[in-house]
């Protein structure tokens, strides 16, 4: 396994890497909750993230004021209870850890722009990839076997790196893809059996995967969701799709419309009944799509239907 060997730092045995990263300290981790540990030995208080085998733990915290002075982050990688690594960076966030001690973490520097680090290492602490990003970095997922990794940024506005998401081959120290992805942001990722695809977890949401390079293999079951739930725009862009292409029949854009009415409140209602009008109009109902838009109207007045609502008046009074 070549692309584990290049993870690990080419060392012959973990036993080099540990003399290489520490002095071998000894620690005790007591749990204040599910992600904040204490470190009496070190006086060190902190967020944790464990490898999925249970072996390594990944502890930082954030940049500190000490008595009117800024101290920079740190991070430790403790194998068992015995520390591995023990360095500084300006603002570690959102650490994980791979079953053989690689871990990566999210710099968000120190500057007042909007800015971020990605950066990997292997379980000597040595880097594997770093990558900085004119975006706020929102948060990361790496694979258990220390193999992919990926993060995703904030909206950044007229900035390159705003809302992508990027997957790393931490074994060839490499970008795979990076980009905006369709279904918005995701609360966590994961790496399916098969390591050909990344797959975003959304809380109370579908799951959803893309392939390494970005394509939307969920595409169907996000569209479905959405209408569901009375999403407009998402509902706009199935039915300039259409059924052939989404899957999804007039009657479930109608739904996912009266759904919208129904919870969106009065600031979507305009845009809604302009939207069921539309549908209206597509599936040929031409009585019901100007009933829509009069509704829409009635909301408001400028919503930008006026004249097709007049047009078929004047249809449907010639009939």
């Amino acid at each position: 396994m070549s692309w584990l060997k290049r993870l690990l730092g080419g060392k012959a045995d973990e036993a080099a890497a540990r003399e290489a990263a520490t002095d071998g300290s000894r620690v005790t981790l007591a749990a204040h909750g599910r992600r904040i540990v204490s470190i009496p030995e070190l006086d060190m208080v902190g967020e944790r993230a464990a490898s999925a085998n249970g072996r390594y733990t990944l502890v930082w915290h954030d940049r500190r004021w000490i008595d009117g002075n800024v101290t920079e982050g740190r991070y430790l990688l403790i194998d068992g209870d015995t520390v591995f690594v023990d360095a500084k960076m300006e603002r570690p966030q959102d650490g994980k850890v791979a079953d053989a001690g690689t871990f990566i973490l999210n710099d968000w520097g120190d500057s007042d722009a909007l800015s971020g680090t990605f950066h990997a290492f292997r379980n000597d602490g040595s880097p594997l990839l770093s990558r900085r990003f004119s975006a706020n970095l929102l948060n990361n997922g790496l694979s258990s076997d220390g193999r992919l990794a990926a993060c995703q940024t904030c909206n950044a506005p007229g900035s390159p790196d705003s809302s992508i998401l990027t997957v790393f081959d931490l074994a060839a120290g490499a970008v795979v893809a990076a980009w905006t992805a369709e279904s918005g942001w995701a609360t966590g990722y994961e790496f399916p059996e098969g390591g050909d695809r990344i797959r975003m977890v959304r809380g109370d949401r579908p799951s959803l995967d893309y392939s390494l390079e970005g394509a939307f293999l969920h595409r169907r079951l996000w569209l479905q969701d959405e209408v569901n739930r009375g999403t407009l725009y998402v509902i706009r862009k199935a039915l300039a799709e259409g059924e052939a292409a989404t899957g999804l029949s007039v009657e479930a854009l109608r739904s996912g419309v009266r759904r919208a009415l129904a919870e969106g409140g009065e600031r979507f209602e305009p845009e809604a009944w302009r939207l069921l009008g539309e549908i209206e109009e597509s599936a040929g109902n031409a009585s019901a799509a100007l009933d829509a838009y009069d509704r829409a109207l009635m909301a408001n007045p400028k919503i930008g239907v006026a004249k097709r609502a007049a047009a078929l008046r004047k249809e449907l009074a010639a009939r």
